[in-house]
């Protein structure tokens, strides 16, 4: 899961004085941009608007499924992939978590979520022997903030949480990461540093609203993050890359 300081990056990283670590490109595409991302340790899952892909950490597809549109976020945990999905096709419009096994994609079970979300769901993350799922926005809705719901393993809800901010679909990536939630919206705030108790705790400009996930920390004890970017290729289709991120003098910044 997202809390996780991966043993493979781990081995990467304490290769390098900097703790650097390398940038990685997914070499798969699809019709729909990139939603969210996590890892397990050993491969990086992407869930994309239409296809669920799993790479290696150099971005080589090791496994690929089609899904039905939106699929969101996602976060990994105890060796499946939930995907918070807000789907639109005729047949299945409605708000959905999905499970995939890590092994390979397959479905592996299936969560209704029956009371109402307006504008649909996004982010999601499990932390404490919890998931927390953010809900979204019509984009030109004036709530002058954002709910994200606490539910248990077997997606029974027991808390909604109210995070104060303006944003623009509301929250679109959550991951819990160093001891913080760390929340990716589009807005000019864009990511919110929030406590466990998704107390705010600052903004930062680095965007994480179509994924992150958390690295080995730095030389002096930084959190860090790997940061996902869409990447719209020639053809018409996208595919996304990821970088580190670095948290220095309460500031999120990329890596150089």
């Amino acid at each position: 899961m997202k809390s996780f300081l991966y043993a493979l990056l781990m081995l990467v990283c304490g290769a390098l004085p900097t703790f650097a670590a390398p940038p990685i490109t997914c070499q798969a595409e699809a019709s729909g941009h990139l939603q969210g991302f996590d890892a397990d340790g050993s491969f990086i899952y992407w869930s994309m608007f239409t296809n669920l892909v799993k790479t290696d950490f150099a971005g080589r597809v090791v496994a690929e499924r089609p899904v039905d549109p939106h699929h969101g976020d996602c976060c990994v945990h105890d060796g499946k992939v939930y995907v918070a999905t807000q789907n639109r096709t005729k047949e299945r419009r409605g708000v959905f978590i999905n499970v995939y096994s890590c092994d390979d994609l397959r479905p592996a079970g299936e969560f209704t979520i029956n009371f109402p979300f307006e504008g649909g769901i996004d982010g999601i993350t499990y932390a404490d022997g919890f998931f927390y799922v953010g809900e979204g926005k019509p984009k030109d809705s004036v709530q002058p903030f954002n709910w994200v719901h606490k539910f248990t393993p077997e997606f029974v809800a027991v808390d909604k949480i109210k995070v104060p901010g303006q944003t623009t679909y509301g929250i679109q990536t959550i991951t819990f990461a160093h001891g913080f939630f760390w929340l990716g919206t589009y807005s000019k705030e864009r990511t919110y540093q929030c406590a466990p108790d998704f107390k705010l705790v600052t903004h930062h400009e680095v965007d994480i609203s179509v994924g992150a996930f958390a690295l080995p920390k730095g030389p002096g004890g930084e959190p860090r993050l790997m940061v996902a970017r869409n990447i719209k290729k020639e053809n018409g289709l996208w595919t996304a890359s990821a970088a580190p991120a670095i948290l220095k003098d309460g500031r999120l910044v990329m890596e150089k």
